[in-house]
């Protein structure tokens, strides 16, 4: 953490924030109350703290009411700027994304350069990623690689799993098919009709498509056993051996 930078507070409730300073002027008396704005208007709130804030007593050696509310209010700014930042964010990508100029984006935000929204962007990125750590348009951009990054490697696993998946499918079948030239025992037969369940599904989920793995391994461990057990063969047919043996490599 760099030297002087305070540590960032828990995220508050603004509820809370909100009724601890109606509070703070039913307390004091404050004749005015009629006019506070709806419970969920944070903004009129502050709003209304501002302009009647003498309605609380003076500072005295015992009650520092009024320096209270000013924290309260101060407290309730921060929370709703950090608020305001992630949907600004989200409207600024949403902008680019749908077609807006970087040019016709500074003039929305108040900015005369296209690269001062950019940096803009930027910075609100580095915000989102790391709320403790520099805004600053580097920050943003490597948070913004860091994030395709991620998303790449979310979908190079997907990929694997679906590959994995498909060749697993395949042992499956194989063995399926050759049930008739297999030594079963109950625990293989209960293994292997699992496992039909899942090829059964139209879009198994990934905890499915796990099952999967194991019901096959388990059914061909169990057919060894049983068939050495009994001394017996396990496959009757080329075929079927075969089909046992991949299913034994998973």
């Amino acid at each position: 953490m760099p030297k002087g930078r305070p540590l960032r507070p828990q995220s508050a409730d603004l509820r809370k924030l909100r009724q601890q300073l109606y509070q703070m002027h039913v307390d004091a008396d404050d004749q005015s109350l009629a006019l506070w704005p709806d419970d969920r208007d944070s903004i009129g709130i502050l709003s209304y703290t501002r302009t009647h804030h003498r309605a609380l007593p003076p500072a005295t050696y015992e009650n520092r009411r009024r320096g209270e509310q000013a924290g309260l209010r101060l407290t309730l700014i921060r929370h709703l700027r950090e608020a305001l930042d992630r949907e600004e964010l989200s409207a600024l990508e949403d902008a680019r994304a749908g077609g807006l100029t970087w040019q016709a984006i500074a003039d929305l935000i108040g900015v005369e350069y296209p690269g001062s929204a950019s940096n803009r962007l930027d910075r609100l990125r580095a915000a989102a990623s790391a709320p403790d750590g520099r805004r600053t348009p580097a920050a943003g951009r490597k948070a913004l690689a860091e994030e395709a990054a991620a998303a790449d490697r979310e979908r190079r696993a997907q990929l694997a799993i679906a590959r994995r998946y498909n060749e697993v499918r395949r042992v499956a079948s194989e063995l399926l098919r050759q049930v008739d030239h297999l030594a079963l025992n109950e625990d293989a037969e209960e293994w292997l009709a699992a496992a039909q369940e899942i090829l059964d599904e139209e879009t198994p989920t990934p905890t499915a498509q796990q099952g999967l793995i194991a019901y096959i391994s388990l059914a061909a461990t169990e057919i060894k056993l049983f068939s050495s057990t009994e001394g017996i063969e396990a496959a009757r047919t080329e075929e079927a051996r075969q089909a046992l043996e991949k299913a034994r490599s998973l």
